[in-house]
């Protein structure tokens, strides 16, 4: 998710290519690889061409999550069961309990056992936790508000 955030500059809820450009300029400099403009437009195209499942021209989170390590795969578990936009809007009115307009670790716990147990999908409390953790690192200051949430856990963030 920390990707997520240095890479989607304008807060969108999407990669468009221009940051995709700076992302894989990133990855290939970590790697040592030389390239130039050309080559780096070349590059984002073809991640493009092979990541934009929806062929927007850009990469939504779960689009992205594919090329990102392992530790931040953990969006493709949410895969399984991505809301509509009525749904997102009744689970976060349901989960924010205080009615302050975000949800805390308290109440992300409490939603995510029940997205957990609603679509049959095993989890123990360690794999809670680093959801809970991945989730998180979106809030600020401990406060997930519904933009960032409902990146995660939308079909079509409205963002």
């Amino acid at each position: 998710m920390s990707a997520w955030r240095k890479y989607d500059t304008d807060r969108s809820g999407y990669i468009e290519s221009n940051e995709l450009k700076g992302f894989l300029s990133d990855l290939l400099e970590k790697a040592n690889k030389s390239y130039d403009d050309k080559k780096l437009n070349e590059y984002t195209h073809t991640i493009l061409k092979m990541f934009d499942l929806n062929g927007d021209g850009k990469l939504g989170l779960s689009e992205m999550a594919r090329l990102l390590p392992v530790q931040e795969n953990f969006l493709l578990k949410f895969e399984r069961f991505k809301l509509s936009s009525d749904e997102f809007s009744a689970i976060f009115t349901y989960y924010d309990k205080d009615g302050n307009g975000y949800i805390d670790e308290h109440e992300l716990d409490a939603l995510l056992k029940d997205l957990y147990q609603k679509h049959k999908m095993d989890f123990d409390s360690e794999s809670l936790a680093s959801s809970k953790q991945s989730i998180m690192v979106l809030s600020d200051g401990g406060k997930l508000f519904r933009t960032e949430l409902e990146i995660v856990l939308c079909k079509e963030p409205t963002i």
